[in-house]
Protein backbone atom coordinates (compact mmCIF):
# COMPACT_ATOMS: atom_id res chain seq x y z
CA UNK A 1 0.00 0.00 0.00
CA UNK A 2 2.64 2.69 0.78
CA UNK A 3 4.72 1.55 -2.09
CA UNK A 4 1.37 1.87 -4.12
CA UNK A 5 1.20 5.59 -2.89
CA UNK A 6 4.89 6.41 -3.40
CA UNK A 7 4.83 4.94 -7.07
CA UNK A 8 1.60 7.85 -7.49
CA UNK A 9 3.09 10.71 -5.75
CA UNK A 10 6.58 10.08 -7.78
CA UNK A 11 4.33 10.18 -10.67
CA UNK A 12 2.42 13.16 -10.21
CA UNK A 13 5.65 15.02 -9.45
CA UNK A 14 6.64 14.03 -12.63
CA UNK A 15 3.76 15.27 -14.55
CA UNK A 16 4.23 18.37 -12.59
CA UNK A 17 7.55 18.61 -13.24
CA UNK A 18 7.26 18.36 -16.67
CA UNK A 19 3.88 20.68 -16.98
CA UNK A 20 6.45 23.27 -15.79
CA UNK A 21 9.00 22.63 -17.88
CA UNK A 22 7.08 22.83 -21.08
CA UNK A 23 5.93 26.44 -19.49
CA UNK A 24 9.77 27.81 -19.80
CA UNK A 25 8.98 27.55 -23.54
CA UNK A 26 6.06 29.64 -24.04
CA UNK A 27 6.24 33.10 -24.16
CA UNK A 28 4.30 35.63 -21.71
CA UNK A 29 0.81 35.77 -22.17
CA UNK A 30 1.45 39.61 -23.25
CA UNK A 31 3.50 38.59 -26.06
CA UNK A 32 1.33 35.71 -27.19
CA UNK A 33 -1.54 38.19 -27.56
CA UNK A 34 0.62 40.15 -29.71
CA UNK A 35 2.11 37.60 -31.69
CA UNK A 36 -0.57 37.32 -34.43
CA UNK A 37 -0.13 40.79 -35.31
CA UNK A 38 -0.44 41.82 -38.95
CA UNK A 39 -0.11 45.58 -40.08
CA UNK A 40 -1.42 46.91 -43.60
CA UNK A 41 1.32 48.91 -45.03
CA UNK A 42 1.15 50.89 -48.18
CA UNK A 43 3.76 51.11 -50.03
CA UNK A 44 4.82 54.09 -52.64
CA UNK A 45 4.53 51.68 -55.59
CA UNK A 46 0.94 51.71 -55.02
CA UNK A 47 1.30 48.20 -53.77
CA UNK A 48 -0.50 46.88 -50.28
CA UNK A 49 1.14 44.50 -48.42
CA UNK A 50 0.17 42.46 -45.16
CA UNK A 51 3.04 42.43 -43.01
CA UNK A 52 3.35 40.26 -39.44
CA UNK A 53 5.90 41.39 -37.05
CA UNK A 54 9.30 40.07 -38.48
CA UNK A 55 8.57 40.76 -42.08
CA UNK A 56 8.10 44.62 -41.03
CA UNK A 57 10.93 44.66 -38.68
CA UNK A 58 13.42 43.42 -40.87
CA UNK A 59 12.48 46.42 -43.44
CA UNK A 60 11.88 48.80 -40.33
CA UNK A 61 13.38 52.41 -41.11
CA UNK A 62 12.00 54.53 -38.16
CA UNK A 63 9.15 56.91 -37.69
CA UNK A 64 8.35 59.10 -41.55
CA UNK A 65 8.28 62.91 -40.97
CA UNK A 66 4.39 62.57 -40.86
CA UNK A 67 4.65 60.31 -37.81
CA UNK A 68 3.72 56.89 -39.39
CA UNK A 69 5.72 53.77 -39.07
CA UNK A 70 8.01 53.54 -42.18
CA UNK A 71 9.35 50.48 -44.19
CA UNK A 72 12.12 50.32 -46.75
CA UNK A 73 12.56 47.17 -49.35
CA UNK A 74 15.18 48.53 -51.85
CA UNK A 75 14.48 51.83 -53.38
CA UNK A 76 10.79 51.63 -52.28
CA UNK A 77 9.27 53.42 -48.87
CA UNK A 78 6.43 51.39 -47.71
CA UNK A 79 3.78 53.31 -44.52
CA UNK A 80 1.97 51.62 -41.65
CA UNK A 81 -0.57 53.60 -40.57
CA UNK A 82 -0.12 55.26 -36.66
CA UNK A 83 -2.00 54.19 -33.97
CA UNK A 84 -3.30 57.06 -31.51
CA UNK A 85 -1.31 55.11 -28.77
CA UNK A 86 1.62 54.96 -30.37
CA UNK A 87 1.31 59.17 -31.77
CA UNK A 88 0.79 60.06 -28.58
CA UNK A 89 3.50 58.37 -26.99
CA UNK A 90 5.89 59.59 -29.90
CA UNK A 91 4.63 63.22 -28.77
CA UNK A 92 5.77 62.65 -25.29
CA UNK A 93 9.09 60.84 -25.76
CA UNK A 94 9.71 63.99 -28.56
CA UNK A 95 8.52 67.01 -26.73
CA UNK A 96 7.58 65.90 -23.53
CA UNK A 97 8.06 66.99 -19.84
CA UNK A 98 10.01 65.41 -17.64
CA UNK A 99 6.88 64.54 -15.67
CA UNK A 100 4.87 62.89 -18.80
CA UNK A 101 7.89 61.41 -19.57
CA UNK A 102 7.93 59.69 -16.58
CA UNK A 103 4.04 58.87 -16.57
CA UNK A 104 4.54 57.45 -20.30
CA UNK A 105 2.88 53.75 -20.63
CA UNK A 106 2.72 51.82 -23.75
CA UNK A 107 0.76 49.06 -23.14
CA UNK A 108 -1.55 49.90 -25.88
CA UNK A 109 1.27 50.29 -28.44
CA UNK A 110 1.77 47.62 -31.08
CA UNK A 111 5.13 45.28 -31.07
CA UNK A 112 5.91 47.39 -34.00
CA UNK A 113 5.32 50.51 -32.93
CA UNK A 114 7.40 49.94 -29.85
CA UNK A 115 10.39 48.61 -32.04
CA UNK A 116 9.76 52.02 -33.70
CA UNK A 117 9.90 53.89 -30.63
CA UNK A 118 12.97 52.57 -29.33
CA UNK A 119 14.61 52.79 -32.57
CA UNK A 120 13.84 57.07 -32.12
CA UNK A 121 14.72 57.50 -28.73
CA UNK A 122 16.55 54.55 -27.13
CA UNK A 123 19.53 56.05 -28.30
CA UNK A 124 18.10 59.59 -26.72
CA UNK A 125 18.99 60.68 -23.31
CA UNK A 126 16.82 63.36 -21.22
CA UNK A 127 18.71 65.78 -18.83
CA UNK A 128 17.20 67.11 -15.85
CA UNK A 129 19.69 67.45 -13.17
CA UNK A 130 20.06 63.54 -13.62
CA UNK A 131 20.21 61.63 -16.96
CA UNK A 132 17.04 59.32 -17.70
CA UNK A 133 16.39 56.84 -20.98
CA UNK A 134 13.24 54.96 -22.64
CA UNK A 135 13.95 51.26 -22.22
CA UNK A 136 11.35 50.93 -24.89
CA UNK A 137 8.99 50.50 -22.43
CA UNK A 138 9.33 53.49 -19.84
CA UNK A 139 11.39 56.25 -19.40
CA UNK A 140 13.78 55.47 -16.09
CA UNK A 141 16.56 57.05 -14.39
CA UNK A 142 19.50 55.47 -16.07
CA UNK A 143 23.42 56.69 -16.84
CA UNK A 144 24.77 56.43 -20.00
CA UNK A 145 28.00 56.72 -21.78
CA UNK A 146 27.18 57.27 -24.84
CA UNK A 147 24.07 58.96 -26.57
CA UNK A 148 23.07 60.35 -30.48
CA UNK A 149 20.66 62.96 -29.13
CA UNK A 150 20.52 65.09 -25.74
CA UNK A 151 17.15 66.55 -24.56
CA UNK A 152 17.83 69.60 -22.19
CA UNK A 153 14.81 69.38 -19.98
CA UNK A 154 15.80 71.55 -17.48
CA UNK A 155 18.57 73.46 -15.98
CA UNK A 156 22.10 73.47 -17.45
CA UNK A 157 24.03 70.91 -19.10
CA UNK A 158 27.54 70.14 -17.41
CA UNK A 159 30.51 71.40 -19.70
CA UNK A 160 31.55 68.68 -21.87
CA UNK A 161 28.67 66.94 -21.27
CA UNK A 162 27.98 66.92 -25.29
CA UNK A 163 31.22 66.22 -26.44
CA UNK A 164 31.44 63.51 -24.11
CA UNK A 165 28.19 61.74 -24.92
CA UNK A 166 29.32 61.94 -28.82
CA UNK A 167 25.71 63.63 -28.91
CA UNK A 168 24.41 64.82 -33.18
CA UNK A 169 21.46 66.02 -32.21
CA UNK A 170 20.60 68.36 -29.17
CA UNK A 171 16.98 69.63 -28.29
CA UNK A 172 16.68 72.02 -25.75
CA UNK A 173 13.04 72.72 -23.75
CA UNK A 174 11.47 75.44 -22.75
CA UNK A 175 13.17 75.09 -19.22
CA UNK A 176 16.57 74.36 -20.43
CA UNK A 177 19.08 76.59 -20.05
CA UNK A 178 21.45 77.16 -22.92
CA UNK A 179 24.67 78.33 -24.35
CA UNK A 180 27.24 78.22 -26.71
CA UNK A 181 30.08 76.75 -24.38
CA UNK A 182 28.27 73.53 -23.72
CA UNK A 183 28.57 72.72 -27.53
CA UNK A 184 32.65 73.12 -27.24
CA UNK A 185 34.14 70.06 -28.69
CA UNK A 186 30.79 68.19 -29.79
CA UNK A 187 29.85 67.10 -33.17
CA UNK A 188 26.06 68.41 -33.07
CA UNK A 189 25.03 68.56 -36.44
CA UNK A 190 21.43 69.66 -35.48
CA UNK A 191 19.21 71.87 -32.91
CA UNK A 192 15.65 71.65 -32.23
CA UNK A 193 14.13 73.53 -29.62
CA UNK A 194 11.26 74.84 -27.29
CA UNK A 195 10.00 78.64 -27.22
CA UNK A 196 11.31 80.68 -26.04
CA UNK A 197 13.97 78.99 -28.27
CA UNK A 198 14.19 78.73 -31.73
CA UNK A 199 15.97 76.62 -33.92
CA UNK A 200 16.84 78.14 -37.26
CA UNK A 201 19.62 77.83 -40.19
CA UNK A 202 21.46 75.66 -38.28
CA UNK A 203 21.57 78.36 -34.95
CA UNK A 204 19.99 78.96 -31.84
CA UNK A 205 18.15 81.68 -30.35
CA UNK A 206 16.17 82.89 -27.63
CA UNK A 207 12.87 85.21 -28.21
CA UNK A 208 12.14 87.38 -24.97
CA UNK A 209 10.24 90.45 -24.56
CA UNK A 210 10.13 91.27 -28.23
CA UNK A 211 14.03 90.62 -29.01
CA UNK A 212 16.15 87.65 -30.66
CA UNK A 213 19.28 86.71 -29.35
CA UNK A 214 21.48 84.68 -31.09
CA UNK A 215 22.50 82.11 -28.76
CA UNK A 216 24.76 79.81 -31.18
CA UNK A 217 26.06 78.14 -34.01
CA UNK A 218 26.15 74.31 -35.04
CA UNK A 219 29.57 72.40 -34.18
CA UNK A 220 29.39 71.20 -37.81
CA UNK A 221 28.35 73.49 -39.76
CA UNK A 222 30.32 74.59 -42.64
CA UNK A 223 27.95 77.34 -44.39
CA UNK A 224 25.97 79.34 -42.09
CA UNK A 225 23.41 82.40 -42.34
CA UNK A 226 21.95 83.88 -39.40
CA UNK A 227 18.33 84.92 -39.57
CA UNK A 228 17.67 88.32 -38.40
CA UNK A 229 18.27 89.23 -34.92
CA UNK A 230 18.57 91.90 -32.32
CA UNK A 231 21.48 90.67 -30.36
CA UNK A 232 24.61 88.18 -30.53
CA UNK A 233 25.96 86.39 -27.46
CA UNK A 234 29.61 86.41 -26.82
CA UNK A 235 31.55 83.49 -28.39
CA UNK A 236 27.78 82.62 -30.08
CA UNK A 237 30.08 81.27 -33.04
CA UNK A 238 32.98 79.92 -31.06
CA UNK A 239 32.46 75.76 -31.24
CA UNK A 240 31.70 76.18 -35.51
CA UNK A 241 35.05 75.34 -36.03
CA UNK A 242 35.16 74.06 -39.20
CA UNK A 243 33.61 77.53 -40.87
CA UNK A 244 34.21 78.15 -44.44
CA UNK A 245 31.26 80.98 -44.84
CA UNK A 246 29.42 83.11 -43.02
CA UNK A 247 26.46 85.61 -43.73
CA UNK A 248 25.28 87.42 -40.92
CA UNK A 249 23.36 90.38 -40.06
CA UNK A 250 25.33 92.95 -38.76
CA UNK A 251 29.45 92.37 -37.31
CA UNK A 252 29.83 91.97 -33.62
CA UNK A 253 27.32 92.02 -30.81
CA UNK A 254 24.34 94.16 -32.36
CA UNK A 255 23.92 96.09 -35.50
CA UNK A 256 24.25 100.34 -33.79
CA UNK A 257 25.96 101.60 -31.07
CA UNK A 258 22.97 102.40 -29.27
CA UNK A 259 24.07 101.54 -25.26
CA UNK A 260 27.45 100.96 -23.53
CA UNK A 261 27.45 97.19 -23.98
CA UNK A 262 28.01 97.91 -27.92
CA UNK A 263 30.97 95.59 -29.55
CA UNK A 264 31.03 95.92 -33.30
CA UNK A 265 34.19 93.62 -33.14
CA UNK A 266 33.24 90.91 -35.75
CA UNK A 267 35.40 88.67 -33.27
CA UNK A 268 32.83 89.13 -30.76
CA UNK A 269 31.05 85.93 -32.39
CA UNK A 270 34.53 83.44 -31.87
CA UNK A 271 35.42 85.21 -28.49
CA UNK A 272 36.47 83.05 -25.64
CA UNK A 273 38.32 83.83 -22.28
CA UNK A 274 41.56 83.91 -23.90
CA UNK A 275 40.88 86.33 -26.59
CA UNK A 276 39.56 85.51 -30.04
CA UNK A 277 39.61 82.03 -31.86
CA UNK A 278 38.16 83.37 -35.56
CA UNK A 279 38.57 79.85 -37.42
CA UNK A 280 41.19 79.63 -39.55
CA UNK A 281 38.83 78.16 -41.89
CA UNK A 282 36.58 81.03 -42.64
CA UNK A 283 37.22 82.49 -45.83
CA UNK A 284 34.50 84.39 -46.89
CA UNK A 285 32.04 86.79 -44.80
CA UNK A 286 28.77 88.59 -45.91
CA UNK A 287 27.13 91.61 -43.65
CA UNK A 288 24.12 92.42 -44.33
CA UNK A 289 23.51 95.57 -42.14
CA UNK A 290 24.91 97.27 -39.17
CA UNK A 291 28.09 99.45 -38.85
CA UNK A 292 31.34 98.02 -39.56
CA UNK A 293 33.50 100.31 -36.82
CA UNK A 294 37.26 101.24 -36.94
CA UNK A 295 39.38 97.50 -36.87
CA UNK A 296 36.07 95.84 -37.21
CA UNK A 297 38.06 92.44 -38.68
CA UNK A 298 40.55 92.66 -35.86
CA UNK A 299 41.98 89.13 -35.29
CA UNK A 300 41.07 87.80 -38.82
CA UNK A 301 44.06 87.55 -40.74
CA UNK A 302 42.93 84.50 -42.41
CA UNK A 303 39.83 85.76 -43.87
CA UNK A 304 39.73 86.27 -47.75
CA UNK A 305 36.03 87.78 -48.97
CA UNK A 306 34.30 90.56 -47.71
CA UNK A 307 31.10 91.56 -48.98
CA UNK A 308 29.65 94.55 -47.23
CA UNK A 309 27.05 95.67 -50.37
CA UNK A 310 23.99 96.95 -48.60
CA UNK A 311 25.39 98.99 -45.92
CA UNK A 312 25.52 102.53 -46.24
CA UNK A 313 29.17 103.98 -47.42
CA UNK A 314 28.88 105.96 -43.67
CA UNK A 315 28.66 103.25 -42.00
CA UNK A 316 31.86 101.39 -43.06
CA UNK A 317 34.92 102.76 -41.16
CA UNK A 318 37.94 103.32 -43.25
CA UNK A 319 40.08 101.42 -41.73
CA UNK A 320 37.50 98.82 -41.27
CA UNK A 321 39.18 96.15 -42.79
CA UNK A 322 42.62 97.11 -41.79
CA UNK A 323 43.16 93.81 -40.35
CA UNK A 324 42.36 91.58 -42.71
CA UNK A 325 46.36 90.73 -43.94
CA UNK A 326 44.93 87.63 -45.83
CA UNK A 327 42.35 89.87 -47.76
CA UNK A 328 41.88 88.94 -51.27
CA UNK A 329 38.40 90.84 -52.62
CA UNK A 330 36.41 93.40 -50.47
CA UNK A 331 32.97 94.40 -51.48
CA UNK A 332 32.38 97.86 -49.91
CA UNK A 333 29.60 101.02 -50.27
CA UNK A 334 32.58 102.96 -48.85
CA UNK A 335 35.22 103.23 -51.46
CA UNK A 336 37.71 105.20 -48.99
CA UNK A 337 38.98 102.30 -47.25
CA UNK A 338 42.67 101.16 -46.00
CA UNK A 339 43.59 98.17 -47.40
CA UNK A 340 47.25 96.17 -46.87
CA UNK A 341 49.25 95.40 -50.86
CA UNK A 342 48.68 96.20 -54.27
CA UNK A 343 44.91 95.84 -55.46
CA UNK A 344 43.00 96.71 -58.51
CA UNK A 345 39.20 98.24 -58.22
CA UNK A 346 36.49 98.76 -60.20
CA UNK A 347 32.39 99.74 -59.65
CA UNK A 348 29.81 96.82 -59.12
CA UNK A 349 26.73 97.36 -61.08
CA UNK A 350 25.07 98.28 -56.78
CA UNK A 351 26.97 100.94 -56.49
CA UNK A 352 29.80 99.47 -54.36
CA UNK A 353 33.53 99.48 -55.36
CA UNK A 354 34.95 95.86 -55.42
CA UNK A 355 38.57 95.93 -54.28
CA UNK A 356 40.86 92.90 -55.81
CA UNK A 357 44.30 92.22 -54.34
CA UNK A 358 47.22 91.65 -57.44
Amino acid sequence: MVNARRAAAIGFCVLLAAAGAATLFLPPPAVLDKKGERYLCTWDDGRATEEDYLSAYSALDGIAEDGEIELKRGTHVGKIRASEAFSACNAVLSEGSLLELLQLGTGDVSRIERAALFREYGGAVYYSVDEFRYTGEKVVRAGADRADRVVLLSGALPAGYLAEMGAREVRIAAEGEFSADRLLGSRVEKFSAAAPYLAENDALYLETAGQKRLIAGLPAATALTLSACDYADEGALLPCTALETLTLPFAGNAARSTGKNFDGTFAWLFSDEEGFAVPKSLKRVKILGGELVSHCFYACPDLEEADACGLRAEDVARDAFADMVGWKTVHSPNRDIILTGEYTSHTAPCGCTVFERI
